[in-house]
């Protein structure tokens, strides 16, 4: 493992460097928990009195996990029941309870009485339980629904009783961590931080009390101070600006990160006090490149779905470490965070060391009315909840038309594209969104396409003709006979153009039951080959400016990863640098 220099903010068990307070403790490990087959748990009264045949599962792993203590994948029920006891020995006028990701629908108890409900398993939320909480013993009790639906946002899990094609083991309940922090009834409620390399400054959204006084401190990464401003808190929501002519830019080439304070106080007394970091970066999408503070930058990225075979998609902290620390290796600059979104960790890691994401919005897998709704609920959560992260470049909105499925044609689904565009790019700064990523693009700062023709001949005879019909205003085919890279009558608009999954090699040698892309190869050597002569097609075409391979690891049955599911080598990582060190 590499040895790195952490942020200040950074604390070993923490799940977040973003939002460290000293006042806090975690909610994780046993809790009670129960299968609630005939969601008769409220009439029941669970809230009140829990099963006393109940189950013990850890938290925050999915009951379909090894991990978790029940580790039974084939099971499904759409209703789940937890339960925590724990001791207080003082209650502040603010107990927030924070959980990360809650897979899908959950409501909350504490001490038998209503505190509130969250939909959506894929963002944050945040609970204050002070009003229903005592000195000496409590319960937190939660209700979790989450069902096989389709027009659910879901990413990749399954909604049919057994893992197909490239749908695997669905996750329910508490997936990330749980915590706990005692707060002064002053303080700060929430905020994200825009560090902007080229304007060189550092913004602070706030959300605060009024009539208080806020202090932003920036330092550098061994601590030294670089300036702090004090401003007057006049209304709830507000953005705090600091001006610092000297700062570094952080990049996959020097991912420097700065160390941040932010205070709270009234009357002189500090009320709030939050260790965070930032690393200053600008990117920009121009003359057809990406630039990343002012620098012309190939994306090299690799599709990673977070998945681990005794975690399902809730990684330890090591697990996290070396999937980054493998792709760095492997020559890649970037990942593709495809149809999940990770931890503010994991988010963190990739911070550490250097490595650009995508984030995406996970998708449904049928449209309706309720998924329109919920896209414009969720997907400005979860950006909101990693936006300080300098590491994301960019956000994905669609994938590949799951859940919009008619977007080619429909008028009423490339509005919705449109609009989530429109709404995104509100919040994303001068990050770039991609509105359906692989093709049937609408509003977009990016087009991409997907195709898994497995040799250079056969891209090239597709692409050279295809590719210049884009390029002279048509529409043409990413995939033969399927699919094209615009929807209606969008057509490009000089943007820069990545070819965003492609490879998907699988080897002979695997236990049988899984699949991949093409034909499979038998040797390491095959597999350079083959991989060498897409390589060798894409670095021809000098207008592309990046890539993204399929994929990191082995998922299930899905079996074209460059390591096994338990990240055993496959191909050399050395070998794949090389490969990857052509492109710049």
């Amino acid at each position: 493992m590499k040895q790195v220099k952490h942020v200040s903010s950074y604390r070993k068990g923490h799940p977040n460097p973003q939002k460290f307070r000293e006042n806090y403790f975690s909610l994780n490990g046993e809790w009670k928990f129960v299968f609630d087959e005939d969601d008769a748990g409220l009439l029941k009264g669970y809230q009140h009195q829990f099963p006393a045949d109940c189950l013990t599962i850890v938290v925050p792993y999915p009951y379909q996990c090894e991990k978790s203590g029940i580790n039974l994948p084939q099971k499904q029920c759409d209703v789940i029941w937890y339960e925590k006891e724990l001791t207080l020995g003082h209650c502040a006028d603010v107990m927030l309870v924070t959980f990360q990701s809650v897979d899908y629908k959950t409501t909350v108890f504490v001490n038998g009485k209503y505190v509130t409900t969250h939909e959506g398993g894929y963002d944050m939320f945040s609970a204050d339980v002070a009003p229903f909480v005592t000195e000496g013993k409590n319960k937190i009790t939660l209700r979790v629904e989450d069902t096989m639906s389709i027009d659910q946002i879901r990413g990749k899990q399954r909604w049919r009783k057994d893992s197909f094609t490239c749908f695997y083991t669905e996750t329910s309940g508490i997936v990330r961590d749980v915590y706990l922090e005692r707060l002064d009834r002053d303080h700060i409620r929430d905020f994200v931080l825009r560090a902007d390399y080229a304007g060189k400054t550092l913004t602070a959204e706030l959300a605060a009390p009024a009539g208080t006084e806020f202090t932003l401190t920036l330092k550098d990464a061994d601590g030294k101070l670089v300036k702090s401003q004090t401003y007057a808190v006049t209304e709830e929501n507000g953005a705090y600006v600091m001006q610092s002519d000297a700062v570094t830019g952080w990049s996959c080439e020097n991912p420097y990160l700065y160390n941040v304070e932010l205070t709270l106080a009234r009357g002189g007394k500090t009320t709030d006090r939050i260790l965070s970091y930032c690393g200053f970066i600008t990117v920009a999408c121009k003359d057809k490149r990406f630039y990343i503070n002012g620098k012309d930058t190939y994306l090299k990225l690799v599709l990673n779905q977070g998945y681990w075979e005794d975690t399902i998609t809730t990684p330890t902290e090591e697990e996290m470490i070396g999937d980054v620390e493998l792709t760095l290796a492997c020559g890649f600059n970037g990942a593709r965070m495809h149809e999940h979104t990770p931890s503010p960790l994991n988010f963190y890691y990739m911070d550490l060391y250097g490595l650009y994401a995508w984030q995406e919005c996970p998708s449904t897998n049928a449209y309706s009315y309720a998924a329109y709704r919920q896209y414009f609920k969720q997907f400005p959560r979860i950006l909101h909840d990693h936006f300080s992260h300098p590491c994301i470049l960019g956000y994905v909105l669609f994938n590949e038309s799951w859940g919009i499925n008619e977007v080619g044609e429909s008028e009423e689904e490339q509005k919705l594209t449109a609009d989530m565009y429109a709404l995104v790019k509100q919040t994303a700064g001068g990050r770039f969104v991609i509105s359906n990523d692989g093709w049937e693009h609408t509003l977009s700062d990016v087009i991409t396409f997907h195709n898994y023709l497995d040799n250079y001949d056969d891209l090239k005879r597709l692409f050279d003709a295809n590719l210049e019909t884009v390029y002279t205003g048509g529409n043409a085919e990413t995939v033969e006979h399927y699919k094209k890279f615009f929807a209606g009558n969008y057509r490009y608009q000089g943007q820069p153009m990545v070819f965003s999954e492609f490879a998907g090699i699988a080897f002979e040698k695997d236990d049988g039951k899984g699949w991949g892309y093409g034909k499979s190869v038998k040797t390491e050597a095959d597999f350079l080959k083959r991989y060498g002569d897409m390589l060798r097609y894409i670095g021809e075409r000098k207008e592309l400016r990046g890539f993204c391979m399929t994929q990191l690891t082995d998922v299930y049955q899905e079996k074209n990863g460059l390591v096994t599911m338990d990240r055993r080598e496959k191909v050399s990582a050395a070998e794949l640098k090389k490969l990857h060190d052509r492109f710049e």
